[in-house]
């Protein structure tokens, strides 16, 4: 299923969760791997203490000391049999590195570990999570340090009636992609449509509900997932997505994303973002092609 996976590396992290789980696909498919760290340190950045020649230097020392660490992490990999290289760069924002080098790379999947904070054990995406959702041209895993079980659930977070103006190939490639992981993986895929008529659009709900499932019926026309294994949820989707994770204890939530005005986001936020910001398990998010 992958050619070549990119996992990022956090220094500061005692536990790598998303090089665990890049090596969880890597005993049942066969990739290249590459670890990679993209980091800067602040003071480096504004350079008010140094003239830009020592300012080099700094930064060169400081990747050169993140690559050590990479490859330290690769080399019993490599001892193992796996195809790994290891990329150290100097980048600020880190996420426009990541996505720099993701493109540079020509991987097919980005595996990279967000944490979970607060009482409400909520994500929190901060502001590199949340632009490599919106801006990654490659499929984005984003993982938790929940592990995986041996038969996996994976959640196909489709919306055949696209209210959210999704393209319309986007709803294939999610459940052609959640196949793929359950056959690769071992283990079973469950549709979830979630749909909330709007108040006061004069569409009533017993209209609502008969268009949405006729919708979701067709497109399930094209794929094999078993009849009760196909979830249509009358809720706002960020609240019964939140559900069916729960309902169906999903290791893997595959779902769509498409790149939005930055105006856009600052307003009304993104589904996409809300839904990751609160589901418990790691998050496949793809784009159209």
């Amino acid at each position: 299923m992958f050619n070549k996976v990119m996992v990022v590396i956090d220094a500061e992290a005692n536990h790598q969760a998303a090089l665990d789980k890049a090596l969880q696909f890597a005993r049942v498919d066969e990739f290249e791997l590459v670890l990679f760290s993209c980091d800067h340190t602040q003071y480096l950045v504004e350079g008010y203490y140094f003239d830009a020649a020592e300012v080099a230097k700094l930064r060169g020392e400081y990747i050169a000391e993140r690559l050590a660490m990479l490859e330290e992490i690769a080399e019993p990999l490599r001892e193992n049999g796996l195809n790994v290289s290891t990329v150290a760069e100097w980048s600020y924002p880190n996420y426009e590195g990541v996505i720099s080098e993701a493109e540079k790379q020509g991987v097919d999947l980005i595996i990279y570990h967000v944490e979970r904070h607060g009482a409400v054990s909520r994500m929190l995406l901060t502001h590199d999570d949340w632009q490599l959702v919106r801006l990654s041209p490659v499929p984005l895993l984003l993982v938790k340090d929940t592990p995986w079980k041996s038969a996996m659930a994976i959640m196909a977070a489709v919306d055949p009636q696209h209210a959210r103006h999704k393209p319309s190939g986007l709803d294939h490639k999610i459940l052609r992609t959640s196949e793929h992981l359950a056959d690769m993986m071992g283990g079973n895929v469950f549709a979830v449509h979630a749909y909330h008529p709007v108040a006061f659009s004069g569409e009533y709900p017993l209209d609502a509900k008969q268009v949405h499932e006729a919708a979701f019926k067709a497109l399930m026309e094209d794929f094999k997932i078993a009849k009760e294994r196909q979830l249509l949820v009358e809720e706002a989707p960020v609240f019964a997505l939140q559900n069916a994770e729960q309902q169906v204890d999903a290791d893997i939530v595959v779902m769509g994303s498409i790149s939005r005005s930055a105006l856009t986001d600052v307003f009304i936020g993104s589904t996409t973002e809300q839904v990751v910001d609160y589901l418990k398990a790691d998050v496949l998010v793809l784009k159209p092609d």
